[in-house]
C-alpha cells in the first residue's frame, strides 16, 4: 500500500464533523477535492471506515502515543487490530508522537528534556514489525522547526516508518512569524542535511485553525491557499476546526483543477485555439 497522495484532512471528533453524517462527509471531500482522511483510532470514527473506503477515499487512522512499555504495547495492539484484512482495513497508521517522547517529568511533576531515542527506536522498530512491512506509517507529530527539539527522535522513528508528517501550524505563533515566514523556516530545517534522512518522505499537516483566542495569529485563506501550492500532499488539521471560507477556497480551487484538467466537463465545448 502506498502512502497517502494528495489534500488530506484530520478528523479528530466524529459527531463535531458535518453532525456526524458520513455522506455529508463524502459529499464535501469530493467537492474540496480532498483525496484521503486521517480519522481518530477511536470507535466512533473507525465504525465508519468502510462507508469512507467505498467512496474511494484513502483512509489513515491517527492517535496520540506516549511512551512506556505497557502504552506502547497497548497502542500497537489497537493499531493492529485496525488493519486487520477486510473492508475496514485503515490504508495507513500515523502514531501522534509529540513532547512525551522528547522530556520527563520530573519527581516535583516539572518537565525536563530527555533523550528518548532508545524507546523510540524499539517502538518504532515493534509498531513496524507488527504491521509489517507493506503498511504505512506516519509520524503525525513531527516538529515544525527540528531545531528547536533537539532530543526528538525524528531519525529513530524514521528509520523504520514511513514518512514524517511536520505539524507547520503558523497560526499557532503571533503575528511576528507569519505563515510565510514559518513556512519558509520549516521548508528550510527539513532541507538541512541533519533533518532531511529522518523519514523518507515528508507530508506536511497546515493550520485550517484560527489561533487567535490562543495568542497566536488569524486564519487567513490566502495563508492556506500559499500552504497548499507548496507541496502536491499535504494534510489539514483540522475538519472540526476549519471555517466556512476555508472550505469554500478549498471548494474553489477543486473546480480550478477539474476546469484545467477537462475544459470540455466544465465549458461544455472544446478549448479554442
Amino acid at each position: 500500500m502506498p502512502n497517502p497522495v494528495g489534500l488530506g484532512i484530520f478528523i479528530w471528533q466524529w459527531a463535531a464533523c458535518e453532525g456526524g453524517d458520513v455522506q455529508a462527509i463524502i459529499a464535501k471531500t469530493k467537492r474540496c477535492g480532498v483525496s484521503w482522511v486521517a480519522i481518530h483510532m477511536t470507535w466512533d470514527c473507525l465504525q465508519h471506515v468502510a462507508e469512507l473506503k467505498a467512496a474511494g477515499l484513502y483512509v489513515a487512522g491517527w492517535s496520540y502515543c506516549v511512551p512506556g512499555v505497557a502504552e506502547t504495547a497497548a497502542w500497537i495492539a489497537n493499531a493492529v487490530a485496525c488493519r486487520r484484512p477486510g473492508p475496514d482495513q485503515l490504508d495507513a497508521i500515523l502514531p501522534d508522537c509529540e513532547i512525551e517522547w522528547e522530556s520527563r517529568k520530573t519527581p516535583d511533576g516539572s518537565t525536563v528534556p530527555s533523550d528518548r531515542r532508545p524507546e523510540a527506536r524499539l517502538f518504532a522498530d515493534q509498531l513496524r514489525a507488527a504491521l509489517g512491512d507493506d503498511c504505512p506509517i506516519g509520524n503525525c507529530g513531527a516538529w515544525q522547526w527540528p531545531s528547536r527539539h533537539p532530543w526528538y527522535p525524528d531519525h529513530a522513528f524514521g528509520s523504520f516508518w514511513s514518512f514524517g508528517a511536520p505539524e507547520r501550524y503558523w497560526t499557532m505563533f503571533s503575528t511576528t512569524e507569519p505563515a510565510k515566514a514559518a513556512l519558509d523556516e520549516s521548508e528550510k530545517e527539513w532541507a538541512d542535511p541533519m533533518n532531511a534522512g529522518a523519514y523518507k518522505a515528508l507530508i506536511p499537516i497546515g493550520s485550517a485553525f484560527d489561533g487567535s483566542a490562543q495568542g497566536g495569529q488569524p486564519l487567513r485563506p490566502s495563508d492556506v491557499a500559499g500552504f497548499l501550492d507548496r507541496q502536491e500532499t499535504c494534510a489539514l488539521w483540522s475538519w472540526q476546526h476549519m471555517p466556512t471560507l476555508i472550505w469554500a477556497l478549498l471548494e474553489q480551487r477543486a473546480q480550478a483543477a477539474d476546469a484545467e484538467v477537462s475544459p470540455v466537463a466544465s465549458t461544455g465545448r472544446p478549448p479554442t485555439s
